[in-house]
Order: structure tokens, then C-alpha cells, then sequence
């Protein structure tokens, strides 16, 4: 993890989402995997988003995937950044911000990765940086 030079807002956590968020702190990327349907799927939820079952488990993920499509927002009062959706190794998009200074050599189908910096001395954001 590194720290960050821009203001970012607190995250929003929940029961649910709770055990993600402490596992980033220690640099772990989670997501859920549903026992019926065997499928990982993104924001971690214990309800299946893809056939509705209940009680799905914590699983670590490498974070590893490519660059599905995104965009880069060049009217930004704290300068350019780029968003973008990252198709998992194995999984579900993640729609996520590239990491500060990712604006260039972002292509479809190049390797990313989910990496985690620090914004507060409690707190810590996902980002997707070029692998």
C-alpha cells in the first residue's frame, strides 16, 4: 500500500462488508463465491446477485485481471484520473478508479491488478493499477 496526496471520501462500510474492508487493511483483495451456482461475484454480498441464494463465502482473490473499457476525467479540480471496469481473472467486472498517475498506457485487455492505499489511518481505498 501507498499513501495518497488527494482527499478522498470516507468509505462506506456495513456488517456486510465489513470483512473486505479489514482484509484490505492487510492488502487482501475479498469477494464472495455463491456455494450453489459456484460463481464469485463483485460487490461482495451474502446474497447471490446471479441466482439468488443466500449465505455465500468470504474467498481471497489475486486481484489480478484486465482492462474491460475506461475513461479518463480530465476536469478534475485535483488534476486527471481514470476510471474504469476490470474483468476479474475468473469473475465479475469491478468498476474502480486507477491508482493516482494511471492516465497513460491504459488499453482494452491489459493487465491490472487490485491494489489498496492508504487515505486516512483507519481507512484504505481500492484501485485497479497496470500490472
Amino acid at each position: 500500500m501507498t499513501e495518497t496526496n488527494h482527499t478522498y471520501p470516507k468509505v462506506a462500510k456495513n456488517e456486510e462488508t465489513k470483512p473486505f474492508w479489514d482484509a484490505a487493511k492487510e492488502g487482501r483483495f475479498m469477494v464472495r463465491r455463491c456455494p450453489a451456482c459456484k460463481e464469485i461475484h463483485w460487490y461482495p454480498r451474502t446474497l447471490c446477485p446471479l441466482c439468488h441464494k443466500a449465505e455465500t463465502k468470504w474467498e481471497e482473490h489475486s486481484g489480478d485481471g484486465e482492462i474491460y473499457t475506461w475513461t479518463v476525467m480530465r476536469r478534475s479540480p485535483t488534476g486527471p484520473f481514470a476510471l474504469g471496469y476490470v474483468k476479474l481473472d475468473g469473475g465479475p467486472h469491478v468498476y474502480v478508479r486507477f491508482r493516482d498517475g494511471v492516465t497513460e498506457g491504459l488499453e482494452i485487455g491489459k493487465r491490472t491488478r487490485m491494489v489498496f492505499d492508504r487515505i486516512s489511518d483507519d481507512d484504505v481505498y481500492l484501485f485497479a493499477d497496470l500490472a
